[in-house]
């Protein structure tokens, strides 16, 4: 039939497409972006060639109404999803859509735009990031996305400025109009005075010296003090972490399992799962992954079983999910005994509430032991972790402590569930505060229990990728850091121009404050006058408005 061999045609030719692309660099000779478009590799290599042939053959259409009766289903199902971190990925579908219907010569290829100009846009796939970055443009704005997502991913690390998440900008922003898009932290500006354009303008070139000289701090991480801080990597893909390294990674302190999943309904097999993981370990080599079995809520099985829930961050998922329905964490599980065979794997059990969650995993756990060592399988003896993200593992942490090898915070949840404040809602946003006194002493409270347990603890999210708070964690007692990649150079120079003795005194000085504003206008006038340098320019500054 021709529209198959069409098909076929256009997939070789984007197959061809995305396995260049795999080996493409940054402009400067900076890491491969090829996580990204391997994701892409595996979504062409998944079933949804067999739908669509069937589509073409069932239903006697063309190719491209095929591709979109697919793809647009695959899309659907995906927006629908509640967790923002896979929900953001629904950009790659559309980015596979567009580069097949391109193969067939339905879509036009991105045109390229004049340097130093700002791309306002309701969405930016990562294909269009790529190519727009060809043209050098000054920044980019969009409706749609997030940070997580793979084009925001991208973007910077081809160092273009992005800000997503702009209601209306298509509407606000006219073609012609100045703007000042603060990368940074997450700002736009449209039609800038004089004054403001210039001290922004001053700004950008103190961030480029700061960046230079950033990119030129080397070595272990330690304090003025000489107190050892261990920095990890937070990522979703194998690839990258050559960049962490270069960067100063010691391992990968938290990997994503979840962003194995393509899309709902779409769990990897045991099979996959070894091999990613294998593969992940023998990458990072003896420094090590803590890998984080699958935090995801039910309509991400996609077994038609998991309904809509009206608060899903309270519902039904992640390891009280695995428990539930243990089928996919019992594959998992035996994925990463059998992957941590002579590798150095650590297991994760994300968003735990109490000890009987850990019993009961370590249960199935220690029943895939014997399973597998029946079947004289090689297995590996991977240390077990709690990620401490809800009061009640708070307020429990002492015999938690007790029933695990180490602790890694989970900054972000934690905010969102001591404060009873939804990350990703915009009503609420001001009162999402990470330096509430009650997250203070909650971080506080978990770092004294790992201290007297004598188990490490890492301290994950925003809190641990922000040079504005690495001080007052320091000064808690952290001595272990997982962030993003591009985090971890800011904050080495930020830890290397302090002392923990220091760090101490400036959280013992905003111990008697009540409210988050005063702990945040304490340390910005302190970091100001002692630290200044330190800070990435313009940070201070915004924390003042």
């Amino acid at each position: 039939m021709a529209e198959l061999d069409r098909f076929k045609a256009a997939l070789d030719k984007s197959i061809r497409q995305l396995r260049e692309l795999s080996t493409e660099k940054t402009e400067d000779g900076g890491q491969p972006v090829s996580g990204i478009f391997s994701v892409h590799l595996l979504i062409l290599e998944s079933s949804l060639v067999d739908k669509v042939e069937k589509v073409i053959s069932t239903q006697r259409v063309n190719a491209e109404w095929a591709i979109r009766t697919v793809l647009d289903d695959y899309v659907d199902r995906q927006e629908s999803v509640s967790d923002l971190h896979i929900k953001e990925k629904y950009l790659d579908l559309e980015d596979v859509t567009n580069r097949l219907l391109s193969a067939l010569g339905s879509v036009q290829t991105p045109t390229e735009t004049d340097s130093n100009a700002i791309i306002v846009a309701r969405d930016l796939t990562p294909s269009q990031i790529m190519e727009l970055a060809k043209s050098k443009p000054a920044a980019l704005i969009t409706e749609n996305g997030g940070w997580t997502s793979h084009s925001s991913i991208l973007a910077r690390e081809f160092r273009l400025p992005m800000v997503s998440g702009v209601r209306d900008i298509e509407h606000l922003a006219q073609a012609g109009e100045q703007a000042i898009v603060d990368g940074n932290n997450g700002e736009v500006i449209l039609n800038p005075g004089d004054r403001c354009l210039a001290g922004f303008q001053e700004l950008a070139a103190h961030d480029l010296e700061h960046k230079r000289a950033v990119c030129t701090f080397a070595g272990t991480t330690k304090t003025l003090d000489g107190t050892s801080i261990v920095i990890r990597a937070n990522l979703d893909h194998s690839q990258t972490y050559e960049a962490a390294a270069i960067s100063g990674a010691e391992g990968i302190g938290l990997f994503r399992s979840e962003s194995l999943i393509l899309k709902p309904g779409l769990i990897p097999s045991e099979e996959e799962q070894f091999n990613a993981y294998r593969n992940l370990a023998d990458a990072v080599g003896e420094v090590g992954v803590n890998i984080r079995t699958f935090d995801i809520g039910s309509e991400q099985l996609g077994d038609g079983s998991g309904r809509a829930e009206r608060n899903p961050a309270l519902g039904l998922r992640s390891l009280r999910l695995s428990l539930l329905k243990p089928v996919h964490f019992r594959a998992q599980i035996r994925a990463l005994l059998r992957a941590s065979f002579e590798r150095e794997i650590n297991i994760i059990l994300p968003t735990i509430s109490g000890v009987s969650e850990i019993l009961r995993a370590k249960d199935i756990i220690e029943d895939e032991i014997v399973g597998l060592s029946i079947k004289r399988t090689e297995i590996g003896s991977p240390k077990i972790g709690a990620m401490i993200e809800v009061p009640s593992a708070i307020f429990t942490i002492n015999d938690i402590v007790r029933n695990v090898d180490f602790l890694c915070i989970g900054t972000n949840d934690l905010v969102q569930y001591l404060l009873a404040v939804d990350r990703d809602n915009d009503a609420v946003a001001d009162l999402y505060q990470t330096l509430h006194p009650a997250v203070i002493r909650a971080v506080s409270k978990i770092l004294s229990a790992a201290s007297d347990a004598e188990i490490p603890v890492s301290v994950c999210g925003e809190m641990a990728g922000s040079p504005f708070y690495v001080p007052v964690l320091v000064g808690l007692g952290a001595r272990e850091f997982s962030m993003n990649v591009n985090s971890i150079q800011p904050v080495r120079r930020l830890l290397s121009g302090i002392s923990a003795i220091d760090a101490a005194k400036i959280v013992e000085m905003i111990k008697p404050l009540k409210v988050a504003a005063d702990i945040e206008a304490f340390l910005s006038d302190y970091y100001g006058k002692n630290l200044n340098g330190l800070f990435p320019p313009g940070l201070l500054d915004v924390r003042h408005r």
